[in-house]
């Protein structure tokens, strides 16, 4: 009887560590910023995305994270082919505010 009760003891505490919770030293917060987001091999655009998407969830304005500095001739061409094709998605198109009525900057 006493080999018994101690096996039995012992698959009571196995069983008891393997349900226990385990404690993750990163916290979801810590997850989304955009540094732990790039460090672990996403890009940049990627880390804005998500930092897009808590922003708008929380209901702050959305603001870019990284400026991204072009000259005045890529400039130019960026925005001629923006009126040529209204489909290709600039900047603006992700950081500008949601309306729920439409409006001509939809397009």
């Amino acid at each position: 009887m006493g080999a018994m009760k101690k096996s039995l003891f012992l698959v009571l505490l196995l069983s008891f560590a393997f349900c226990m919770q385990a404690n993750a030293t990163v916290t979801v917060d810590q997850l989304t910023e955009p540094d732990y987001v790039i460090n672990n091999g996403y890009s940049e655009a990627t880390a804005e995305a998500v930092m897009l998407v808590k922003s708008r969830t929380k209901g702050q304005p959305a603001e870019p994270i990284y400026e991204r500095g072009h000259n005045k001739f890529v400039r130019f061409c960026r925005n001629v082919m923006g009126y040529l094709d209204p489909a290709q998605s600039t900047d603006e198109t992700i950081h500008h505010d949601i309306h729920m009525s439409p409006n001509f900057r939809d397009l």
